[in-house]
């Protein structure tokens, strides 16, 4: 509605969770490094943990384009562990399942695996939204894929991503096979400013459409939610363009918080 206003090619806070939409910030940078490290180098499985909002899952799709292997992003993990074992069997391409059980399942699923593993790639599994999980017996099976090895280092590299609950609930024999834990915090002034710079320079801003002020009263509003960032400023830019604005300042911030505290379907 005012792309065309403000000269933007597409909603600058629009889709949030693909790897373009990144925005290089020190913070989320650091946590990404430890991750891929570990993952990379075949030491074990990784967690990547949160707050809501807090950008876990732009993070993760960022880090699979980062290591460019075979990627199966699972959304909804709380299924039982042989529907699981199941589904990563396919996905990473091995032959249907006809009446499965886990040892069938299995048996598919590392043949899959050893047929990349033949081609030198290590497919990634990416469990979102982990702390869903509620039985044992997943977090289980989840462990004992990363036994299957063909040279050495598994053939799957897996990272857990979810909330701080998450990482409460791993059992003890997960949690002493971690290569990395990395939490994404809330961000800082700076990074929030960047962000939001980054975002509009992205969707083709040529010119500044945030006063100074306004970034860091936008920063205050959110509390450093990337989540909440994205739609406060989204609001500031629907203000600014239905008062005819050229930016947004300091007021428009103010209504535009206003208006996200009081839309329960904002938050």
């Amino acid at each position: 509605m005012y792309e065309a206003h403000f000269g933007l090619e597409q909603r600058p806070f629009g889709e949030t969770a693909r790897s373009s939409a990144y925005v290089a910030l020190p913070s989320r940078d650091a946590a990404l490094r430890r991750v891929r490290y570990g993952l990379e180098h075949g030491l074990g499985p990784a967690l990547l943990y949160g707050g809501s909002g807090s950008g876990k899952t732009l993070a993760a799709n960022r880090l699979a384009a980062e290591i460019a292997a075979p990627t199966v992003h699972l959304t909804y993990p709380a299924m039982p562990a042989v529907d699981l074992v199941v589904h990563l069997a396919e996905e990473f391409g091995g032959a249907p399942v006809a009446a499965p059980t886990m040892a069938s399942a299995l048996r598919r699923l590392r043949e899959a695996l050893g047929d990349h593993a033949s081609r030198r790639a290590r497919p990634l599994l990416i469990v979102d939204e982990a702390q869903l999980i509620q039985d044992a017996s997943v977090f289980e099976s989840l462990r004992l894929l990363l036994n299957f090895h063909t040279d050495g280092a598994p053939d799957l590299a897996l990272l857990l991503v979810g909330t701080a609950e998450l990482v409460l609930q791993l059992p003890a024999a997960f949690q002493d096979r971690l290569a990395a834990r990395s939490l994404l915090p809330p961000l800082t002034e700076a990074e929030s400013a960047t962000y939001v710079v980054g975002r509009l320079a992205a969707a083709g801003a040529r010119d500044r459409l945030f006063a100074a002020e306004a970034l860091v009263d936008l920063h205050r509003a959110a509390l450093g939610v990337p989540r909440r960032l994205n739609h406060i400023a989204d609001l500031c830019l629907l203000v600014a363009y239905a008062e005819s604005r050229p930016i947004v300042d300091s007021r428009i911030v103010g209504v535009a918080a206003r208006e996200f505290q009081v839309d329960p379907l904002a938050a």
